[in-house]
């Protein structure tokens, strides 16, 4: 069921990157009527999945009056923040382990692979490119000082983690470092940059500006993280100003997706995870 997991998920990317309407919602409802026939995910899951893709469509194809414009994208946020946050009815994400320990000193924690929050990514994609630029690049880096500037972004954000007693140094390969990459790329990165970066910083900067925006954003995706500790929405406000400034200096949302992945790999690779016990 991993394999169908997989595949799932990259699916839903790549339709989502399809700019004819027909690849992209036909496309989309295909993967979830196949996710239920082989059971994958449950029927009331599938049935309310293909509500949000028809919700999708609706908003990308018809214009409303002002005020009915604004009811639809409220439901629309509240439906999709439900999908970030794994509590739709009838969802039951695919369990690979029930408790596991990474290495050794970290707490355990539950290893799954979701299958919600790569439909909001699939949404945003209708209207925030991937690889395209999406906003005008601000600062004007020259081409080495990016690379560096990231390098360093992770390494303070790591040893503010460590000095707030989130994580030790236990550098190693754990089993399943693979399948987290892979599931870590598809279900999070891709889905959380394209919520908090590619949507509401872009969104913000329209109205208060670059620096403002930033902050804002950040500290949301801060707050998202709150199941962990006040320590560790810190850390998180902090990741967010490096991926949000990375979207900034690059203009394209796939510089802060692949950021985010290379600091939960490092993470992953060098330290205690998710944190110490």
């Amino acid at each position: 069921m991993l394999a169908f997991g997989i595949t799932y998920s990259l699916l839903l990317i790549l339709f989502g990157l399809c700019a004819g309407a027909r690849w992209r919602h036909g496309g989309a409802m295909a993967v979830l009527l196949l996710a239920g026939l082989v059971g994958y995910a449950t029927w009331l899951f599938v049935l309310l999945a293909l509500g949000y893709v028809a919700l999708t469509a609706w908003m990308q194809g018809q214009r409303l009056p002002l005020w009915a414009q604004a009811a639809r994208i409220a439901v629309w946020l509240v439906v999709s923040a439900g999908l970030v946050l794994h509590a739709w009815p009838g969802y039951d994400g695919l369990a690979l382990v029930e408790a596991l320990v990474w290495k050794e000193g970290s707490l355990p924690t539950g290893f799954y692979f979701n299958h919600d929050k790569v439909l909001v990514a699939w949404a945003l994609l209708g209207w925030v490119p991937l690889f395209g630029r999406s906003l005008t690049p601000r600062g004007q880096l020259p081409p080495w000082a990016l690379p560096l500037s990231v390098a360093g972004g992770v390494g303070l954000l790591m040893a503010l983690a460590a000095a707030l007693g989130l994580i030790d140094w236990r550098p190693g390969l754990p089993a399943g470092f693979w399948i987290f990459a892979v599931a870590n790329l598809l279900n999070t990165c891709v889905a959380e940059e394209l919520l908090f970066r590619g949507m509401l910083q872009r969104w913000l900067m329209a109205r208060w500006g670059a620096a403002l925006a930033l902050v804002a954003a950040s500290a949301l995706f801060g707050i998202a993280h709150l199941a962990g500790g006040g320590a560790f929405v810190l850390v998180a406000f902090g990741a967010g100003l490096l991926y949000g400034l990375v979207y900034l200096w690059t203009g394209r949302l796939v510089w802060a997706v692949l950021v985010h992945w290379g600091l939960n790999l490092t993470h992953l690779l060098l330290f205690t995870y998710p944190m110490s016990a």
